[in-house]
Parts: structure tokens; sequence; C-alpha cells
């Protein structure tokens, strides 16, 4: 039995009779020959220990596998980044440096454990093994992808799978995984009530269980913000959920937290966020709802450009690339940002708020208006700074998925990865386009020269990290050396003017 598409998304089931002894109930619930196929490639293809034969799938029950999925799929549908530690490009990196890093002032050791181990039980397929030898994959929502990592399994004892591809990742539309999943869990359920084993878990009653039995709202929102509702009451003054909800921006009759600008907002900020950021961020919501005539059309360019990017990085590059391109920029510097964003229909707000690392908020709504709001941190402190945060709102505005009418993003460390690198990469090549660069540079390591630099700088209104990380990343620097010297000498050049 195929599951989906072998070239996307597919889970491959062969129907095993076990003839070995099967000591309790999750093991009676339905084994088979499992293979998990990822955009093509077959991430249960193993050899056993001293065996040179390549075995196509893995020998497992699929009733806890199944199990596992229910009891995670609002963190996997909701909890897009760990509500306490800053998320990394990969989750096996997140987990592993995680691990490494000491408790915060507030938590002794006991609790920062727990909290990563909760966090890790509800992505890895690993916690619904129950003993059983599977591909070491985790499931991650971003916005409207569902990214799928597998790296190295380890397992106890003799006769155990080397998996052939021991490490990855890669990423499907969200709701077409979200559909591969639901369809294997739907299965398990048929199953278990043919069998009369429909006892053993609570769900096997359920048509479509995936589904049917969503978590309560109060759950949804805390995985999706990473703030209790009692907290957030707080913060809004309200004492029902439907004030709640209301007062969150949460559309009426939704039970989808993520369909709100402000949610979304706070999901990508830290959970030390001061209250005055906080305060601009129901501020950011208010402007979004002003019709604004926000430019909805370059939306559609900047996405389906993105979409030709095989990574974050490339995605944003090629969406700046082509938004330049239909603002008449070629290869000219963009002069004033605030203007820029005010033509587009995005209105700027500069706070005045001082804080660490909340930089930028943005927002709109769609057939209304959209906003982003600039913070005083020591990076939006300087011309420069303040000038990437407005364009990397720019790159959140046209590239990000709306959920109902609704789209929000911040730049802190708590921001999506994928997200953040590709509204980076936006930023970095809608102020210093690559053409530019091309054009002038094109001898390796030219742009590094003592006065060819700052000019680059002061040319494009730019910072030293950004520039120096641009011609890197387009192959202009023979190597990282050359790009840190530059970033060492020039970062915090205060001679760079506001263009």
């Amino acid at each position: 039995m195929l599951i989906g598409d072998r070239g996307r998304l597919a889970i491959e089931l062969h129907p095993l009779a076990p003839g070995w002894e099967r000591r309790y109930a999750p093991e009676r619930t339905g084994w088979a020959e499992l293979s998990i196929w990822i955009n093509g490639r077959n991430l249960c293809q193993n050899v056993l220990d001293r065996s040179q034969s390549i075995r196509e799938s893995v020998n497992v029950p699929l009733g806890p596998l199944a199990d596992w999925l229910m009891r995670s799929w609002t963190f996997i549908r909701f909890e897009e980044r760990p509500d306490l530690f800053p998320p990394r490009a990969s989750i096996r990196d997140t987990l592993q440096a995680w691990g490494n890093a000491p408790p915060p002032g507030q938590f002794d050791e006991d609790e920062w454990f727990d909290a990563r181990e909760r966090w890790w039980t509800r992505h890895f397929f690993a916690a619904g093994a129950d003993g059983a030898q599977l591909p070491n994959v985790s499931l991650l929502r971003a916005g409207d992808r569902l990214f799928i990592e597998w790296m190295p399994a380890k397992f106890a004892g003799s006769r155990t799978p080397r998996f052939i591809s021991e490490s990855g990742q890669e990423s499907v539309r969200w709701d077409e995984g979200e559909a591969v999943f639901a369809e294997f869990v739907a299965f398990m359920a048929a199953w278990l009530r043919r069998e009369d084993l429909d006892s053993v878990f609570s769900w096997a009653n359920l048509t479509d269980p995936l589904h049917e039995a969503e978590a309560d709202f109060h759950e949804r929102l805390r995985a999706f913000t990473g703030v209790d509702a009692d907290v957030l009451r707080g913060w809004t003054a309200t004492r029902t959920d439907a004030d709640l909800r209301r007062n969150l921006g949460i559309p009426e009759g939704s039970d989808d937290p993520s369909e709100s600008v402000i949610t979304q907002v706070m999901r990508d900020l830290p959970p030390t966020a001061p209250e005055s950021v906080r305060r601009e961020v129901w501020r950011l919501d208010a402007q979004t709802r002003r019709v604004t005539s926000f430019a909805e059309e370059l939306r559609t360019a900047a996405r389906d450009a993105a979409t030709a990017g095989t990574g974050p990085e490339e995605s944003g590059r090629l969406a700046a690339q082509e938004v330049r391109g239909c603002l008449g920029l070629n290869g000219q510097p963009v002069r004033d940002m605030n203007e820029r964003m005010q033509e587009l229909g995005i209105e700027v707000v500069h706070s005045g708020v001082v804080c660490s690392q909340e930089r930028m908020l943005t927002g709109s709504r769609r057939g209304a208006g959209a906003a982003a709001v600039i913070n005083r941190t020591p990076r939006t402190a300087t011309p420069w700074g303040g000038r990437f945060e407005l364009a990397r709102a720019l790159g959140h505005l046209l590239m990000d998925s709306y959920r109902a009418d609704a789209l929000g993003a911040a730049s802190t460390t708590f921001a999506q990865p994928w997200a953040r690198r590709c509204s980076g990469a936006f930023a970095a090549e809608f102020l210093l386009p690559s053409e530019h660069l091309f054009e002038r540079f094109g001898e390796l390591d030219s742009g590094a020269g003592r006065d060819v630099f700052p000019s680059l700088l002061n040319d494009y209104g730019i910072g030293a990290r950004t520039a120096a990380f641009q011609l890197w990343n387009l192959g202009l620097l023979s190597n990282h050396g050359v790009r840190d010297e530059l970033i060492d000498d020039f970062s915090g050049m205060e001679s760079v003017e506001r263009v």
C-alpha cells in the first residue's frame, strides 16, 4: 500500500503476519514492512550488520507510530520553534545546542532538561518507535512548509540496521504533508476496528483521527505562541476565551491561533520580550487594519521567483532580483527605504522602544494594509541597520504566506530559521544587488580593496557584515578569511551615510 507520492512524500506499507511472540497490545497493532519516501529518497533503505544485501524497508509495529502522531500532531502543526530556546537552521543543531546550553537564571537544570525533552519527543519519530528500529526522522512546520529532517540512528544490540541515507533535510507543502500522515493514521484506525483492537488506542474509533481529535484551543495557542492562555489574559486584561481571541485578532469562529498578525509576530519573539515590545505588536496590528493599498501584485512576482530557489538564501535573492526589476531599480542604490516602503503601501513606525534584540516587527492583512515597526536596538541605531531591517520586513511581506488573511513576523533570534534566512538574503540583494557586484567586482577579491570596500558601503548604505557576506555568497571573495577581515576592519564604520 502506498500513501502519498514517492516523488514528494509517501509512506509505503507491506503488511506482515509475524511469527514471533507479541507480548503487549501495541505490538499486536499492525506489523508491516515500512518505507518512508521523501522527494524520491527512501529513508528506510538499510543494510543489516555484517550483511551485504540492501533492504528497502524496516519491519515495525505501526500502532505505536500512529499513536505518537496522534499525541504529537498539535505540536507538529503549531509548535514551529521551541518556546524557550532559539532555533537553528537544523532541528538536529537545535537539539544539540540546547543540550549544551546552560539553563537561564529562572530555570534549574531539571526544568531545563525537561523542557528540551518535551520538545524533542513531540517532533522526532524515535519518541514513537516503542523499541522499533526506525530512521531518526523529525517533523517540524515552518509557515506553509513541513520540514522533514533525518540524521544518523543509533541502536543497541546486534543485527541493527545501518540506513543508507544517513542525514538530510527536505520540505514539502504543509497541506501535502499533513494529508499523507492523516491518511496513514486513518488507515491504522480502520485496521484496528476491523481486527477488534480499537480499544487499544482511544482514537481508533474515529474516521479521521488526526483532524477529529484535535487538542483544545488553549493547547494550540500555547504551542503556537509559546505563552500560556492565562498569561495572555493578563496581558490583554480579558476574562473569557471569546474576548481573548478578539483581542489577539483571531477571526471570529476560528479555532486556529495562527490566523492572526499578533500571534504570528509573537511566535517570533523571545520569551523575555519586554512589555514595551508587546505593546508595539498590538500597535502593528492596528496599522495593518488601515487600507494602504499594499502592492499585492509584487507578492505574486516575488513568491513566483522565490519558488525557483533551492534553499532560503537563493529563494530570497531571486525574489529580490525580481522585485528590483519590477521597480526599475536595475543596479542602482535604494535611496530612502522609508520613502520606498511608503510608496509600496507599507506604513513605517520608528517606535523609539529600546530593547536588546526585537529589532523589527512586521505584518499585513490581505486586502487591507501592511506595516513595519522598527524598535531601537544596537543594530537599528546605525543607519545601515535600520535600512536592512526595513528591507527584511519587505522580504517577509512579499514572500511569507498568509494564514487566513493574516501575516506576521519579527526579527529576533527566535524567528523561524527558514523565513529569517530567506528575508535576510532578500534584504542583502535588495540593498546591494549582485548585478552591480558582478559588473564592478568580477575579478576575485577586487571588492576587498581597502579603498574600494568602504565606498561600496557608502554608495549602497549597507553594513560591513552584510556586504562581506554578499560578496562571499556570490563567490567574489577567495576565502572566508578575507570575508572575516573585512567585517572586523569595517564593522561600525560611522562614516556610512543614510542614502
